[in-house]
């Protein structure tokens, strides 16, 4: 009973951000707005340069939030934490169900069991899926490895193999033709839930890996492979 009224609150929402998506967009401009932020990036042959991070605001407005949030004067000091996962508990609850436009490069897609999202586990009960592993960095360097292993947040998307609607269909035809390194364009939300099915980030904040997070995606598009000179 309890996965079944999850299930119907997942899709609600992603129904919701459907059908809802243009006036939300309009309402937020953060959504979809592109923000150009300047780093400083050391060059050994001309000093300092600058490189230009052009992703969608509210994505870097979020990873630089889990950056903060997983600094250890946090982390190290339990009452803090806790205050700490109560705010991004309902931050996530309130703010991250209608992104678009966020940019995240492919690392993987397996079909493994224990890869599967935490949405995805308390839905399908481990039926076979694919998992669509992303990362975002935190920052973004051009001179160097854009996947930045140790300074990254992963998303994971999980599509059961048999899927039943367009959407997922349609999902599963685009992760057919993707490969490592490929960059695509999400919309839809993020979320994580803990064993009782319940939004739940508390987990983050008791290790020191990177976070993993569910995206349950409304839309992927491979993000053109040609290059601004």
């Amino acid at each position: 009973m309890q996965n079944r009224i999850l299930f119907a609150l997942v899709i609600s929402q992603i129904i919701l951000f459907s059908c809802n998506g243009t006036n939300s967009n309009n309402s937020r401009g953060a959504d979809t707005s592109v923000v150009v932020r300047k780093e400083a990036v050391t060059n050994d042959n001309k000093g300092t340069t600058v490189a230009n991070d052009q992703r969608a605001q509210d994505e870097l407005i979020f990873l630089n939030r889990i950056k903060a949030e997983s600094d250890y004067e946090i982390t190290s000091n339990a009452a803090k934490k806790d205050v700490h996962i109560a705010a991004f508990n309902k931050y996530a609850l309130d703010s991250l169900k209608k992104i678009s436009g966020w940019e995240m490069i492919v690392t993987e897609i397996n079909d493994k069991n224990y890869d599967q999202n935490t949405t995805a586990k308390v839905i399908f009960g481990g039926a076979p899926a694919y998992n669509l592993k992303l990362v975002a960095p935190i920052t973004v360097d051009k001179k160097t490895d854009t996947i930045a292993i140790d300074n990254r947040v992963d998303f994971t998307v999980t599509i059961p193999k048999s899927a039943n609607s367009e959407m997922l269909k349609t999902q599963l035809n685009i992760i057919k033709n993707l490969s490592r390194g490929d960059t695509v364009i999400v919309a839809g939300s993020i979320t994580h839930l803990d064993e009782a099915g319940k939004v739940n980030f508390s987990t983050f904040y008791d290790g020191m890996a990177n976070w993993n997070l569910d995206l349950l995606a409304t839309d992927i598009q491979k993000k053109s492979s040609r290059r601004a000179k």
